[in-house]
């Protein structure tokens, strides 16, 4: 299945429905919001922009909005890679990595150009506001789109080395939304507030998910506690992911202002190991919200396993340590995946062994722009976390991450 399938699909079934919550551009609120049938519009008034002028990637350099969900539709509409790029990197490493994103289309934010001087050969700079008027002439469209392409590149950190590219082809994000998200399974009053990086996978995973179960889209440029807050509490949101850090510094807030954010319903954090006090901190303080952990990759296109609401409860409540131990994993693998610990030579273990996790599964990429492949030939990717299973446990039982 291609990207371009998931919002046609939710606009002709969800049309009247708000996608994406009014902006201002600068913080939300102020502006118009989007429904799904005007976001499928502006949608394919960017991808024929795109097509036009002849881009081979959309690259985005820019903080949350708005034209997030309409450059990642309409990149994959126009049949070219969205690249989102970490706009918080210092000026030379953002450079290198937009020389390597070239040739394409780049929506920026303001402070971008003048850091890159004279600009990037082969990439066109575009404002935030120029891209979400852009247009083409209804002859600009792209033929029909192949679920081989690739849908998404995001470059890594680059902390050891130079930075790389990983790819999401269509299939792999479209697998992993259609096995884990209920179509048109949000209530018309539901609402995702998305704080996490436009370049990370969260990020990405929030759209398609948000847009396929017919949830409203809430997005907050840059992430304050405070800031944070008010929006939850402004568009009574009722779904939300943070990172660790995100999450204390969250509670604090509300324990200040004595809130609970009644709307709020779903809470999932990851991207970091979680201090298991923290967790039983949020759990006393927001007992009427379910706390998901998710577990998982850029290159598996985002969540592997999962500790879900009842997981927390029945660990916080229990006076089995082994069980309460569970706090502090990172849950069930997903029911389309396989997940096996490893030792150095590639030898599953037993239950209750610490290891390699490797996964297998569509939704798994382990593919890199210019490399060969992380995934073995039968289908397995290692990820580089150490983990085990319970004693016990099967490859859809718990898992725990180490690292």
């Amino acid at each position: 299945m291609h990207l371009s399938s998931l919002l046609e699909i939710a606009a002709d079934a969800l049309g009247d429905r708000v996608a994406v919550a009014g902006y201002a551009h600068g913080g939300a609120g102020a502006g118009g919001a989007l429904t799904y049938k005007e976001l499928a519009e502006r949608v394919d008034a960017v991808s024929r922009h795109l097509v036009a002028a002849g881009a081979q990637r959309l690259v985005a350099v820019d903080v949350n909005s708005e034209a997030v969900p309409i450059g990642l539709f309409g990149a994959a509409r126009a049949a070219i890679p969205y690249v989102p790029v970490n706009y918080r990197l210092a000026d030379t490493q953002l450079r290198a990595i937009l020389e390597r994103a070239a040739p394409g289309l780049a929506v920026v934010e303001a402070s971008v150009p003048p850091r890159l001087g004279g600009g990037i050969d082969g990439l066109s700079l575009l404002s935030r506001d120029e891209f979400l008027a852009a247009d083409g002439p209804a002859t600009a469209t792209a033929g029909a789109g192949d679920p081989e392409d690739p849908a998404v590149l995001l470059f890594t950190s680059g902390t050891t080395g130079e930075p790389k590219a990983a790819v999401l082809r269509h299939r792999h994000l479209t697998s992993y939304v259609l096995e884990t998200v209920e179509f048109m399974g949000a209530d018309p009053e539901d609402a995702a507030l998305v704080s996490v990086p436009p370049y990370h996978i969260a990020g990405i995973a929030a759209v398609l998910s948000s847009v396929w179960s017919g949830r409203r889209l809430v997005y907050l440029p840059q992430f304050s506690a405070e800031s944070w807050v008010d929006l939850a509490a402004r568009e009574a949101v009722t779904h939300a992911m943070v990172v660790p850090t995100m999450l204390g510094r969250i509670l604090e807030v509300l324990a200040e202002r004595d809130e609970e954010l009644p709307a709020l319903r779903h809470l999932s954090y990851g991207g970091g190991r979680m201090p298991m006090a923290l967790v039983e901190r949020a759990l006393e303080q927001l007992p009427h919200v379910g706390l998901v952990n998710a577990y998982g990759l850029t290159e598996t296109s985002s969540t592997i396993a999962v500790l879900g609401p009842e997981d927390h409860r029945e660990a916080i409540g229990s006076a089995d340590p082994a069980v309460r131990h569970r706090l502090g994993s990172v849950g069930r693998p997903l029911p389309n995946l396989e997940v096996e610990i490893r030792d150095h030579n590639g030898a599953p273990v037993e239950a209750g062994v610490h290891g390699e996790i490797w996964v297998k599964g569509e939704q798994v990429s382990g593919e890199y722009l210019g490399r060969k492949s992380a995934v073995s030939a039968d289908g397995w990717l290692a990820t580089n976390d150490g983990g085990w299973l319970d004693e016990g446990a099967t490859s859809s039982s718990r898992a725990a991450s180490t690292t």
